[in-house]
């Protein structure tokens, strides 16, 4: 494994495959002793950023079952408990992402926050939610609310997301390995092969590539 390895690993709370990606990210990172990097993103913006102006999953009728009995699958595949949340916002919980890693503890609010929004289906944007995440992960209630409405966390949500766009991030969950990018929870094998990859000390871009057949 080369030294300081990463996942950066961009997420919004609102995605059910983010939530599903990240039941497996941190133990994945583990193995490999990589350092798994939490950014906050919103998933509609990004999409509109990269030129996708398709309408939202939710309006589309076949398209939206199909997605919720696929993401139920998957949910039963990793058991983990998977309920639909009560709204679809999250500007505030996914900016505390960045107030949670500054203190530290960022894994543990992560964990919290997908836990309410997808395995309880709650208002991501609810502000007793928002409460009860802050105090689950140990955080100072009055700081945090002050912290995620702020000017200056709500500037740096902003740039990570234009930098997104420069990395070409379409989407989540989106995890990038050095100069390569893994999109959805369904392609944690190819991530963790990439991973494995640096480990045999051979040419990591190499290993990452997929090649024609």
């Amino acid at each position: 494994m080369r030294a300081g390895q990463q996942i950066v690993f961009y997420l919004d709370f609102i995605s059910p495959f983010a939530y599903l990606a990240n039941a497996k990210l941190p133990d994945l990172a583990a193995r490999h002793g990589a350092e798994l990097i939490y950014l906050p993103l919103d998933v509609m913006h990004a999409k509109l950023a990269t030129g996708n102006f398709a309408p939202s999953t939710r309006v589309l009728t076949g398209k939206r079952e199909f997605i919720r009995r696929d993401r139920l699958w998957w949910a039963q595949h990793y058991g983990v408990p998977m309920r639909t949340p009560r709204a679809f916002s999250a500007p505030r919980l996914n900016a505390g992402i960045l107030v949670a890693q500054e203190q530290g503890r960022v894994r543990r609010y992560v964990d919290a926050a997908f836990h309410q929004v997808w395995g309880l289906g709650g208002d991501p944007d609810d502000d007793g939610l928002l409460a009860t995440v802050a105090e689950q992960t140990g955080l100072d209630r009055d700081g945090f609310f002050a912290s995620v409405g702020s000017p200056d966390t709500t500037s740096r949500v902003g740039a990570i997301g234009r930098d997104a766009a420069r990395r070409g991030v379409f989407g989540v969950p989106t995890m990038i390995v050095g100069e390569e990018m893994f999109w959805g929870n369904d392609r944690l094998d190819f991530l963790e092969a990439c991973l494995a990859g640096f480990e045999t000390k051979k040419t990591g871009v190499e290993l990452c590539q997929p090649h024609d057949l």
